[in-house]
């Protein structure tokens, strides 16, 4: 057996953090059962890949510019992620993300994923642009959220991200808590953010990522529950997490 990414059905409406879901699981699949990658996401966040990117026999490019590597591998008896098959009974559809890719992720973390250091200081993320225009908002996490989380954290070194750094809304978060704006690559500000002891998420498997990586410190997160949420259930299963639910005003 092998295992084969089928990342090409989502090139155009995914980005980083559904990739890495489905990168990953396929590695923890692959150290779990001792079965070879067909192909792979080429990030920085790798480790371990040195016997892996001994059989690359090529490389491609997907719709977002990410780089996937592949090996030759028979065209049979794949394990294929990012499909329906077999796997997402256990798994979940699609981009597969479930407690149970989250625990197998979790298991193997230390032999895929590189940790960056921790450093003192405040990482805030904000995804606002592209949710804006569903459902009137509903996806986006209010600036009530992000007042609670932020009004008990002291640090000199205090940073903002965000797809939407020049909207009002993103700037008043700025403003108001003194952040200032990081901005760089999908994946240095996943590897940059990952670092800070304390990090204050918004929804979606992107933010998710900045949490995951690096520092457990103090991880704050949303309650899905409290929004319109489109992602698998990724965020509840993080015991270790500070989960900020609704209404914010009674818990200030």
């Amino acid at each position: 057996m092998a295992i084969k990414i089928n990342y090409h059905n989502h090139s155009k409406n995914s980005g980083l953090g559904n990739k890495l879901f489905l990168h990953f699981l396929a590695r923890a699949l692959s150290l779990q059962n001792n079965e070879p990658l067909c192909n792979w996401l080429n990030t920085k966040i790798n480790i371990g890949m040195e016997k892996i990117h001994k059989n690359v026999a090529g490389v491609k490019k997907d719709h977002w510019g990410l780089l996937w590597p592949y090996s030759s591998c028979e065209e049979k008896d794949l394990t294929i992620l990012g499909s329906h098959n077999n796997v997402e009974r256990f798994y979940g559809s699609d981009f597969h993300q479930s407690p149970n890719t989250v625990d197998l992720i979790s298991k193997h973390k230390t032999q895929m994923i590189k940790d960056f250091g921790e450093e003192d200081g405040l990482f805030v993320h904000v995804r606002y642009g592209d949710l804006e225009r569903f459902h009137n908002g509903a996806h986006v996490c209010h600036y009530e959220y992000y007042k609670q989380c932020l009004c008990n954290i002291n640090s000199n070194k205090r940073y903002l991200a965000s797809d939407s750094l020049s909207r009002p809304f993103v700037k008043k978060i700025m403003r108001d808590f003194d952040l200032k704006p990081y901005k760089n690559t999908p994946e240095e500000t996943i590897i940059f953010g990952s670092k800070f002891k304390n990090k204050v998420l918004s929804l979606g498997t992107f933010s998710w990522w900045i949490g995951f990586i690096g520092s457990q410190h103090n991880v704050i997160c949303p309650n899905p529950s409290d929004y319109r949420w489109w992602h698998g259930t990724i965020f509840e299963c993080m015991q270790d997490w500070n989960m900020v639910s609704k209404p914010y005003e009674k818990n200030n």
